[in-house]
């Protein structure tokens, strides 16, 4: 019979005979029985990534920093326009200020949301943490590219520098995502820590 004993950081295989055993371990080193013992090369084990750190830094402070603008721009800007009656004025107006005023707030209220999930599934190591960071980033592409159009219909609003800015804001979405999406497939801290 064959059996493997690993003493402090010695991978040890015996074949083991009636009878005999192994005594006086003082050292991490085998005792030597009628040339049955074998003493294997130390195996080294390698470290896993384990735990919230690493690149995680980031995607929580990114995470933050959108639920903080986005809170105050809903607090700030668009509250406001539903409290004093504003909305149904600019729907009398043209129709599609009153649309992009409730795609900006779905948008918005989006960003405030998802992150407080994503931070939930950070903080009990939810092994969907993966995707809903996934489908936060390509939805987060889809709303800029989405708003980019529906701003581009309105004459007043399809202005040089509207337009430049919502274009970097696609440009910087789509960036985001060649970055987190791969990570988030490839991680291996993400693999190891977020499993539950």
């Amino acid at each position: 019979m064959t059996e493997f004993i690993f003493l402090g950081s010695i991978k040890v295989r015996r074949k083991r005979l009636k009878g005999d055993s192994m005594t006086n371990i003082e050292n991490d080193l085998a005792v030597k029985l009628d040339n049955t013992t074998e003493i294997m090369a130390p195996t080294e084990e390698k470290v896993k990534p384990y735990g919230f750190g690493g690149w995680l830094y980031l995607v929580a402070i990114g995470l933050l920093l959108t639920f903080g603008s986005s809170f105050y721009y809903l607090m700030d800007t668009i509250l406001p326009v539903y409290q004093n009656g504003r909305l149904s004025q600019l729907y009398e107006e043209n129709w599609k200020y009153a649309f992009i005023i409730i795609y900006e707030t779905a948008m918005n209220l989006f960003y405030v949301i998802f992150p407080v999930i994503i931070g939930y599934c950070i903080l009990k190591k939810k092994k969907r943490l993966k995707y809903l960071a996934i489908y936060f980033y390509l939805i987060n592409f889809a709303a800029n590219v989405g708003y980019y159009f529906i701003s581009n219909t309105i004459e007043e609003m399809a202005t040089y520098e509207l337009m430049g800015e919502q274009g970097r804001n696609i440009v910087k979405s789509f960036v985001t995502c060649l970055i987190w999406i791969p990570y988030f497939i490839n991680s291996k801290r993400v693999k190891n820590t977020y499993t539950n």
